[in-house]
């Protein structure tokens, strides 16, 4: 039986929603755009693409129906000018700033943000210890060693039960010999069998390291083209006369640099390819963004890895739509916000109980043997 009181919280709960519909179609978002806009440097044009991106995020946010006000200022390279840039009162009153981009400004627009309570995001590799302690940062561009644990877990859980080998090329890559150690020792504790195989070795050599009875994981200890070139021609010379080998290929972001002189070597050798981000020229998605990018600004996309209009453009709407929808509880509830991107993800984790925001954000990109490609997060 139905009660006045059933009938009261009915009524109730719809005005609620409304009121909050009303407000979520009623939100105003205030971004500010802090760069170096306006230099005459080889980063200008990269700095210019990730604002035109982000200023078609804007677009598509005022198509959703967000009210958007943008203050975009050339705040140069050093503290001074930005400093002077700081002074128009407009800036206080923001929800979020990207930039800057040279580590000497950090500190200063760091210290404004915390203030005044202003997201601050980085969205290139500039370095900012500050992350560690003030609340108000989003660090997009993290360093390799805070992926690990991330990659490790993809890895583990997408290609278990395969014998890893570690592809040793001699050659001076901190960062490849850095990755392929940190792997090998959480593989081993995981009771997972890992071996090593040089660059110099004989048909014994690849007998020992490779198992006949499980997949064969091979990853170099270099991130470079010419350590990959090698690596596939040695194997591709062993497999002739041991086609009973099942081989796979694990490699790095740069790896998708070289997909147009090993796209069939990467289908052939069911490749994955671990990456915080991945534009996928095979989407629709991609191609429909791409369009509307030479229409808004009269020319393609420059090909270079990662796409620096896509950044702009998945970074601004992540915020955009974040804020138009969470507002105050953007920091609470990051996993409500939906994710289309055209070429990033992001996963927003704090650092420590006082700091702010870094991306762990990684996934696989993986060429598969029928010749598709896919993503795994």
């Amino acid at each position: 039986m139905t009660t006045m009181r059933d009938y009261a919280r009915r009524w109730l709960a719809v005005l609620v929603l409304l009121l909050v519909g009303t407000a979520l179609w009623a939100a105003k978002v205030r971004v500010g755009v802090l760069l170096p806009l306006k230099e005459q440097t080889g980063r200008a044009t990269t700095l210019v693409e990730f604002y035109q991106g982000l200023l078609m995020a804007v677009d598509q946010a005022r198509q959703d129906g967000t009210d958007v006000d943008v203050y975009a200022y050339d705040c140069g390279s050093d503290e001074s000018h930005l400093q002077q840039v700081l002074a128009d009162p407009n800036l206080a009153r923001l929800d979020v700033i990207f930039g800057p981009i040279d580590a000497v400004q950090v500190t200063t627009l760091s210290e404004f943000c915390r203030k005044n309570r202003i997201r601050m995001v980085l969205p290139f590799n500039t370095p900012c210890p500050q992350v560690y302690s003030n609340p108000w940062i989003y660090q997009v561009g993290v360093t390799q060693e805070l992926l690990y644990p991330g990659i490790a877990s993809l890895i583990t859980d997408n290609l278990s039960n395969s014998n890893f080998v570690i592809f040793r090329t001699g050659e001076k890559d901190a960062r490849g010999q850095s990755f392929t150690e940190h792997v090998g020792q959480v593989l081993k504790l995981r009771n997972m069998p890992v071996s090593e195989l040089s660059d110099a070795g004989d048909e014994l050599a690849y007998d020992r390291a490779l198992n006949q009875f499980r997949t064969n994981v091979v990853v170099p200890d270099s991130r470079s083209q010419t350590a990959l070139a090698r690596m596939l021609k040695g194997i591709k010379e062993y497999q002739k006369s041991h086609t009973q080998y099942r081989i796979k290929l694990l490699g790095y972001p740069e790896w998708l640099t070289y997909t147009a002189n090993n796209l069939q070597d990467f289908y052939k050798f069911d490749t994955h390819i671990y990456s915080s981000y991945y534009r996928n020229p095979l989407s629709g998605r991609v191609a429909k963004f791409e369009q509307a990018y030479r229409q808004n600004f009269g020319h393609s996309s420059r090909p270079l890895f990662p796409r620096a209009e896509m950044l702009g453009y998945d970074l601004g709407y992540y915020f955009l739509s974040g804020l138009a929808t969470l507002g105050e509880y953007f920091e609470a509830d990051q996993e409500a916000i939906q994710q289309q991107p055209v070429q990033h993800y992001f996963r927003f984790q704090r650092v420590g109980e006082g700091g702010g925001f870094v991306n762990l954000h990684v996934q696989l990109v993986h060429y598969g043997t029928n010749k598709t490609i896919s993503v795994v997060k």
